[in-house]
């Protein structure tokens, strides 16, 4: 799975770090969007951890 965002990749280490999924970060590159840096990150790993990940991303997000 490729996302694009604004959070750096320190931060989606610590979030993956947290939510405990075994799941690897590849940096891609970065792009930018109507004046916004974005991170093309890859997300490896077993679907269910994918999920398990973007869930807590999903939360740290919203302030959760």
């Amino acid at each position: 799975m490729i996302i694009e965002t604004v959070i750096p990749p320190e931060e989606l280490e610590d979030i993956k770090r947290k939510s405990g999924a075994e799941v690897r970060l590849i940096l891609l590159g970065k792009t930018e969007r109507n004046g916004i840096p974005l991170s093309r990150v890859l997300i490896k790993g077993e679907q269910r951890e994918i999920e398990r990940f973007m869930e807590k991303l999903r939360l740290a997000r919203a302030g959760g």
